[in-house]
């Protein structure tokens, strides 16, 4: 398709939609806006804004706009949200629509509309490259949003719903993450980085006996085993008083990556979240590489299914 005909296709999917809106908008009731309520509800949305509540602030906005349904501004600012912290491009859409039906003259509608549109109608692999990209960066809620753009665009794609339940995963949204992986594995059963997922969100929801044996299953699973996966059932064996397997999948860990003695790399590079670093430095005193952990620092060297999501 030639960029001038998708142009084309694409300023007309816009003018439907906004005379589709536009028209429900023109043959509404009246609304009775309370401008200082929603006033008073955009400013909470914006506070939670900055505290990284996202959700919270949606349902602010969301508020607002039932007392000011005629705020551009409060439009704006929602789809913003849903689309660059929440991954709903659809929603995003919609309100960048109606901000635009009530100001035909708002440029930064229009040009969010045209990025919205965009991401919606991106591949997959854009989207999982979008996401990584914020992963990377630390960004872990803007990596989540992309992620699930990415979902949309291809619900299929296991590669995509693990990057998404690893995030959540270190984001703490353990049903969530637990939901997407087993989404993963429905599609790609034998993978063992999605088995990997599995037990580590199984850890941090408590059920220690079950994460033991999908990291067993993980390993059994790859060609060599994983140090992420011997990490596993280190920490897995500690929590369950079995410090003779816990030492030695610990040093068997080690062999495979040195930077697993290091707390903050397993954190920073690998996202262990912080209910499964809380015995490592038990694994290290057992193991007697606390003094060596102290005099090394990471390499870059080191493996791990975890670095990026796509190898």
């Amino acid at each position: 398709m030639t960029a001038f005909r998708f142009a084309r296709i694409h300023n007309l999917n816009t003018a439907i939609i906004l005379l589709a809106v536009g028209f429900s908008i023109a043959t509404m009731p009246a609304a009775k806006a309370d401008a200082s309520a929603g006033d008073f509800h955009f400013a909470k949305a914006m506070k939670y804004e900055f505290a990284g509540d996202p959700d919270s602030a949606v349902a602010e906005y969301r508020r607002g706009l039932q007392s000011s349904p005629n705020s551009v501004d409060g439009h704006t600012r929602l789809g913003a949200l849903l689309l660059d912290e929440e991954g709903d491009a659809d929603g995003a859409i919609s309100e960048f629509v109606t901000a635009l039906s009530i100001d035909p003259t708002c440029s930064f509608c229009q040009a969010r509309l045209d990025e919205a549109m965009d991401r919606k109608n991106a591949g997959v692999r854009d989207g999982v490259a979008r996401g990584n990209d914020f992963y990377r960066a630390g960004q872990l809620t803007r990596s989540t949003a992309a992620y699930r753009i990415a979902v949309a665009a291809d619900p299929e794609d296991a590669e995509a719903r693990n990057c998404l339940a690893w995030t959540l995963y270190r984001l703490g949204k353990l049903q969530d993450a637990l939901t997407e992986v087993n989404n993963a594995l429905k599609l790609k059963v034998d993978e063992p980085e999605y088995v990997n997922t599995l037990a580590c969100i199984e850890y941090d929801l408590g059920d220690t006996d079950a994460a033991i044996a999908t990291w067993q299953k993980a390993i059994a699973k790859s060609k060599t085993p994983n140090p992420a996966d011997l990490y596993g059932l280190a920490i897995g064996f500690l929590t369950k008083g079995d410090q003779g397997n816990a030492i030695k999948n610990f040093k068997e860990a080690l062999k495979s990556d040195s930077n697993y003695s290091n707390a903050g790399y397993l954190r920073d590079k690998i996202g262990m979240s912080i209910h499964a670093l809380a015995t490592h430095e038990k694994l290290l005193d057992l193991s007697g590489e606390k003094d060596k952990a102290a005099n090394a620092s990471p390499n870059s060297t080191g493996a791990s299914n975890k670095d990026e999501h796509a190898n």
